[in-house]
């Protein structure tokens, strides 16, 4: 028996998210850049719950609010709830789309990240070599997305005592993009800041800093349009890491000198 057009209608209209004045209302609470003091996180939750209720959980507005939460917490340092939410809406984002959307594989790549923000990197390490595996078989190995993707994992491994396998997939990684060119300079330039982080990790410090170099070469011609601001912040961070830098290959210098004139005097010693 074939549906007839009032049913098809029915079912159009209930399927609708139903955008009222009240989640219009609902939505405008989410749009401070910090979280107000008299609105407290119960009543949060709540009002994500009910855009998800009436507009779904994938609407625009829903995952908007669902950012503003996550900003929130992050200014507030809440990251085992950050990691929490994260890992809820990666398991909700692979049972609904399937663990091989574009979206999820974002999703799971965030929560790598979440990991590592509360201190676990083993698990951080875990979950960024399967999503990097995962996206070079979707995306292909030669995607942005993907090469971003290993440069995580190479980072966190670094940053978990294997500094020198950081270093070697950073490495190869940094120069399969800049065959790209012009195109990938944006990916370019953030794999070699994690090429130069997982250098210094692994005692590389001459080369971190000629690498830290070109970074802030690339820097001083950064063209950041209406909010220049964003450019200062960002020099003077370099700024300063190659200060730290530079300190710390004087430093090593200075050991690998002593040491040199060390060895030379003991053989000539008498007991």
């Amino acid at each position: 028996m074939s549906e007839s057009q009032s049913d098809r209608d029915t079912g159009e209209e209930q399927r609708r998210p139903r955008r009222t004045v009240r989640t219009w209302r609902v939505r405008r609470r989410f749009r401070h850049r910090e979280r107000r003091e008299a609105r407290p996180w119960p009543d949060v939750h709540e009002d994500i719950a009910y855009l998800t209720r009436e507009l779904g959980r994938w609407h625009p507005h829903t995952l908007t609010a669902h950012s503003r939460v996550f900003s929130w917490l992050l200014h507030e340092g809440r990251h085992p709830e950050i990691l929490r939410l994260a890992e809820a809406e990666a398991a909700e984002r692979t049972a609904e789309f399937g663990a091989d959307d574009p979206g999820t594989l974002g999703c799971r790549s965030a929560l790598a990240w979440r990991r590592r923000r509360v201190g676990d990197l083993d698990g951080a390490v875990a979950e960024a070599r399967a999503v990097a595996d995962d996206s070079a078989r979707v995306l292909g190995p030669d995607h942005a997305d993907t090469h971003r993707r290993r440069a995580y994992l190479a980072r966190f491994l670094a940053e978990n005592g294997e500094a020198a396998e950081g270093v070697r997939l950073l490495r190869v990684l940094y120069a399969e993009s800049q065959a790209f060119g012009w195109q990938r300079k944006d990916e370019t330039r953030s794999i070699r800041t994690a090429l130069v982080t997982a250098l210094e990790l692994n005692g590389d410090l001459q080369e971190a800093l000629d690498l830290l170099e070109e970074e802030l070469e690339a820097e001083r011609g950064t063209i950041y349009g209406i909010d220049e601001n964003l450019g200062d912040y960002e020099m003077k961070r370099l700024q300063e890491w190659r200060t730290r830098l530079v300190a710390e290959v004087a430093l090593q210098d200075w050991n690998r000198r002593r040491k040199h004139e060390q060895s030379k005097d003991t053989p000539g010693r008498q007991p």
